[in-house]
């Protein structure tokens, strides 16, 4: 029987993955990013996602990485894991890598590349993905820009009818279907995490459950003080954020990438140039 866990809320912010000239993960500089955001007081940690470029990874560096995240975050705060994959059996053995490594949550988008784009096709992906679980939680990730294939409000909805979810997140972007799926997710119970950050704030006005933003990593505390804002229902609150947000997001690179000492993403956040140097 799987652990009660309370629903997941807040500011999960999608880790960036440094990584050497070689493409393998910078364990210490990932470390100092991971401990940066637990001390800074987010809601929670997602690794291996697009942010933390998970399926650009090579296998045996993708391992590296859930290790040295689970090592650092320990269960302080929950700590989700990126099981996207290209097919079926490729994300059920990433799932049993979580399992088997103490996961308690594994992120899922549809498969990709050759795209599974029907609501039954996904229906199959998580019914496969929930019986190689076990204990962890699954947690559904809409993201058609990186996918070619969406997750409808209606497959979500009967993915937490039949109780394989509790949580999604949707990054499409769409403040109307996140409107939706706000109203129709909550009448089941379901947690909805805005991935998004352009329509964060209106999503958390809308009732979002909490966000998930990738420059959480330069700034984590303007998206606490956004999700803050956002769950009071204060618009005036929000603005700030949101329009700190966007000189973060503008910028060509992060300031001084805090936490780390690499200067390395496996798709480089600096100088297009600067990995060649």
């Amino acid at each position: 029987m799987k652990e009660k866990r309370e629903p997941l809320h807040g500011v999960i912010v999608p880790a960036i993955t440094p990584v050497k000239r070689n493409d393998g993960v910078d364990k210490a500089a990932f470390g100092k990013v991971l401990r940066r955001l637990v001390k800074a007081g987010v809601h929670g940690i997602f690794v291996g996602g697009s942010a933390g470029e998970g399926p650009l990874l090579a296998d045996a560096e993708w391992r590296r990485m859930i290790e040295t995240a689970l090592e650092v975050v320990g269960d302080r705060i929950p700590l989700l894991g990126g099981v996207m994959d290209t097919s079926t059996r490729r994300v059920l053995e990433k799932i049993a890598a979580l399992r088997d490594t103490g996961y308690r949550y594994a992120v899922l988008t549809p498969t990709f590349y050759i795209a599974a784009k029907t609501g039954s096709e996904h229906l199959r992906l998580f019914d496969a993905a929930r019986q190689a679980a076990g204990d962890m939680e699954l947690v559904a990730y809409n993201i058609p820009a990186s996918t070619g294939s969406t997750l409808a409000v209606e497959t979500v909805c009967e993915l937490a009818r039949r109780g394989w979810i509790r949580c999604v997140k949707d990054s499409a972007g769409d403040l109307q279907a996140m409107k939706v799926l706000v109203q129709r997710g909550h009448e089941l119970g379901l947690s909805v995490l805005a991935g998004d950050e352009a329509t964060s704030g209106e999503a958390l006005l809308a009732g979002a459950d909490g966000i998930i933003p990738v420059c959480g990593n330069v700034e984590p505390e303007t998206f606490l003080a956004l999700y803050r804002a956002g769950a009071a229902g204060d618009p005036d609150g929000v603005a700030p954020s949101l329009s700190r947000r966007g000189s973060i997001s503008s910028s060509k690179s992060p300031p001084e990438s805090p936490g780390r000492n690499s200067n390395f993403c496996a798709t480089r956040l600096a100088d297009p140039d600067a990995r060649a140097s």
